[in-house]
């Protein structure tokens, strides 16, 4: 039995009643936070935070600024329609247009070196050469551009790409410092935080909500915003409507690489594989969850063997001078995405007060901003 108790001086500082509590201190939790405090300075913000720092996808993500590869976004077509996934493709070019707007010059490491396609299947290559000019003219609705993607004439590649496409629009960045600056200007802006908080309930009636945690005890509030993405699931009623589940992906990182030139976001396998550049000179290879199978169908962090060596045997049919091996890549982690039914994110009320913004597919970097004011809006005005 737990017989932890707030004291009064606790209650009234640290657990005090804020006007809204957000669970969750990731990307979409801390945007949608600043965005109260810029709307009504007035508003008092709790952020609730399980661990010592966010941890989820915010900060364990391949650190890409993008919107979709060839691929994942003709299969998104052909699955969900052409208008659902050009909505989605706004949302995400217009996250990608907010960061670069407020953040691309306070040292996150952001570099527009742009996004790449490579395709190493004959007939897949085949078939995005056939459709190129369908996506790029859904695309020009967004991007402005008759052309996004473009064949890379001579792409330089010596190993089995069949294929390379290229835009221009696509960043990268370090997720890690993004999070600090967004914790320094919600710091600034008069944001609340309860870091080592796991919650385990949230429950709410008319005009409140309740926060609970067996270690920690219980904060009380008139709204709740959930944004803790792939573990929403076992904070909501078992009628929620909206599929959340989460999924895990494994992150490979190298040590100096000699001669190492690669520049990029790169895109595989309808996102399903993803490398890039870290640095001068170091390479970030991760995904091949659909190579894991129901193993990859947890919310618990660790490895996974079968797509960690999928994405070695990749690098050496790609770049077979190189000899990849595991000694490669000393440094490795794992983030839990959230997927659903769709690729469109979440943004609907649980029940009484409860918002829930998140199921961000992968997408996290891009969509966070975009569903973060669209989430402090809807607080707002209700």
């Amino acid at each position: 039995m737990n017989m932890f108790r707030p004291s009064y001086w606790e209650q009234t500082t640290f657990f005090r009643s804020p006007d809204v509590v957000v669970i969750g201190a990731g990307l979409t939790g801390l945007q949608a936070a600043l965005a109260l405090k810029q709307a009504n300075p007035k508003c008092d913000v709790l952020v609730v935070e399980r661990a010592a720092v966010p941890r989820g996808a915010s900060t364990r993500n391949a650190g890409f600024a993008c919107f979709g590869g060839p691929t994942e976004l003709l299969a998104d077509m052909d699955a969900y329609g052409a208008a659902s996934t050009l909505a989605t493709v706004r949302e995400r070019f217009a996250g990608i247009l907010a960061l670069e707007r407020d953040y691309s010059q306070r040292n996150i490491g952001w570099r527009k070196h742009g996004g790449y396609e490579v395709i190493d299947d004959k007939k897949t290559a085949e078939m995005v050469s056939e459709r190129l000019p369908e996506l790029n003219a859904l695309l020009a609705e967004v991007t402005e551009l008759k052309d996004t993607w473009s064949v890379v004439a001579d792409s330089g590649w010596s190993g089995s790409i069949k294929l390379s496409l290229h835009n221009r629009l696509e960043a990268q960045l370090h997720p890690g410092k993004l999070v600090s600056l967004l914790l320094e200007d919600c710091h600034r802006a008069g944001v609340r935080f309860l870091f080592g908080c796991q919650v385990d309930h949230v429950g709410a009636t008319a005009g409140a909500v309740t926060v609970e945690g067996a270690g920690w005890g219980r904060v009380d509030a008139k709204q709740a915003l959930v944004t803790v993405n792939a573990f929403a699931r076992d904070l909501l009623p078992a009628e929620f409507p909206e599929s959340i589940r989460p999924v895990r992906n494994q992150i490979l990182l190298s040590d100096s690489l000699p001669d190492f030139k690669l520049r990029g976001c790169y895109h595989y396998h309808e996102g399903y594989v993803y490398f890039r550049n870290v640095g001068k000179d170091r390479m970030l290879i991760g995904g091949a969850r659909h190579r894991a199978g129901e193993a990859s169908e947890t919310d618990v962090f660790g490895p996974n063997g079968v797509p960690e060596a999928f994405l070695i045997d990749k690098l050496n049919e790609w770049f077979p001078e190189r000899k990849w091996t595991d000694a490669d890549f000393p440094t490795r982690w794992s983030g839990i995405i959230a997927q659903g039914d769709g690729k469109s994110p979440v943004l609907r009320y649980a029940n009484n007060n409860v918002l829930v913004a998140g199921r961000l597919a992968g997408m996290g970097v891009a969509l966070s901003a975009a569903l973060a004011s669209r989430a402090a809006k809807m607080i707002s005005e209700s």
